[in-house]
């Protein structure tokens, strides 16, 4: 849907860093390292491909986003998702988020526990997913994503009361040709920039 607008969007090269990632041991170091390596760029990716295809605005299938902390969004009943998709000129703290999303590290939540038959394992796959799926009800969205130190699983909420359609992960490793977590944290906010965002 958006290869032209991903083709016809140059934006200057901002590289992850080269030196090996530092050490996770706790959620808030992990919460630290998305702020710093991927809010940034995938805001700026946004922007660019805003500012410079200004035809997804113009026939009013689109509204301009960014993505950013969950606070900068509405907060509903005082339940603060850690990030939020929200149109860029929303003032901050009333926009919808179009598109929450949850920070996990690998430790306490893996996608692959989906099949597990660890019952602690099964319990924290269904935990995380039903926490994702408030949030996306309070905010009567379509998209969410849980990101942890190792993966990006988006997630739809279908029209079914509870249903959710979990993608497959994408590893923090894919690179070249694969799809990669900023790319799929963008294509997520490309969805929920559409005027058929909510559910």
């Amino acid at each position: 849907d958006y290869g032209a607008v991903l083709n016809g969007t140059p934006i200057p090269s901002d590289p992850m860093p080269t030196s090996p990632p530092r050490p996770i041991r706790e959620e808030m170091l992990f919460h630290d390292r998305f702020v710093e390596y991927i809010y940034p760029r995938v805001r700026r990716a946004l922007r660019a491909g805003f500012e410079q295809n200004p035809s997804l605005t113009a026939t009013a299938n689109h509204e301009a986003v960014t993505f950013d902390g969950g606070s900068a969004a509405s907060l509903l009943d005082q339940f603060k998702p850690d990030t939020a998709i929200l149109r860029s000129s929303d003032t901050l703290g009333t926009g919808d988020n179009r598109a929450p999303g949850d920070l996990k590290v690998s430790w306490k939540w893996k996608s692959e526990w989906r099949t597990t038959t660890d019952a602690q394992d099964a319990r924290e796959y269904k935990q995380a997913l039903s926490q994702l799926n408030y949030y996306m009800v309070q905010n009567k969205t379509k998209y969410g994503f849980i990101v942890t130190d190792t993966e990006l699983v988006p997630v739809k909420r279908l029209a079914q009361s509870g249903h959710l359609a979990v993608g497959n992960a994408i590893p923090w490793t894919a690179n070249g040709n694969q799809l990669t977590v900023r790319l799929g944290i963008w294509y997520i906010s490309m969805l929920a920039a559409r005027n058929d965002w909510q559910l």
